[in-house]
């Protein structure tokens, strides 16, 4: 039990590693936060700070955050639950990083990264055609269907036959990845819209504005103004 809990604490403590925020500040001596999304992750480290920074932190992660936490849990000799349970704490630690007052990125990566490690392919394959396919080819938005790959992401590991351990840890990668596009990074509502008209844009649109443009452009008004 205190094995569990410790390798649990130390995934949480990996994933929350703020990896966005650090290469915001130390490259361009900006907080990644008060940019585009806010998000911290790759994509909006692509816009704000570098293309290549942002496919290297998409990397890291994916597969640094997500993957290396549930293949170290597997060499050290812990069981399925075990290494499903340090895949949950690392993509939670991403989201809501205590280094950084509890912001954090969207978990999308990490829990991409999370499924490599289980070897959760076929899973990892529908997903990719959800969103890479029907979501970038045919709908031009990404958002809705990565939040629809993600709540089909248990029902898929039930089909494909996947242990018990790993359906359940599906369920907790969707509402993971749910409660965080609802909560953003703690950035109230703003005032010209209502409050469930702003919930509903974040569970489905991943943002608060209307339009995609609107909402990845922003910047700090003192930005704007030098």
């Amino acid at each position: 039990m205190l094995a569990t809990t410790l390798i649990v604490i130390a995934a949480y403590l990996w994933g929350a590693v703020p990896s966005a925020y650090l290469a915001g500040r130390y490259l361009k001596g900006i907080d990644i936060r008060r940019y585009g999304s806010g998000n911290l992750g790759a994509a909006n480290v692509m816009d704000h700070v570098g293309r290549w920074t942002g496919f290297g932190l998409g990397v890291f992660d994916t597969v640094g955050k997500g993957t290396l936490p549930v293949i170290a849990a597997g060499l050290m000799g812990q069981s399925l639950a075990v290494q499903a349970l340090a895949g949950l704490a690392a993509i939670a630690g991403h989201n809501w990083s205590p280094y950084v007052s509890f912001t954090g990125g969207r978990g999308v990566a990490t829990s991409i990264g999370v499924l490599l490690g289980l070897s959760m392919w076929w899973e990892m394959l529908t997903g990719a055609l959800m969103i890479g396919i029907v979501g970038r080819l045919l709908t031009r938005e990404t958002a809705v269907w990565t939040l629809i790959s993600a709540l089909a992401l248990p029902l898929l590991a039930y089909l494909y036959g996947e242990p018990h351990e790993l359906v359940y840890m599906s369920a907790g990668i969707a509402a993971l990845l749910a409660v965080k596009r609802l909560t953003a990074n703690w950035e109230p509502p703003q005032d010209e819209y209502s409050l469930l008209r702003v919930l509903g844009s974040r569970l489905l649109w991943d943002r608060d504005a209307p339009h995609r443009a609107q909402w990845t452009s922003r910047r700090p008004p003192s930005d704007e103004e030098g």
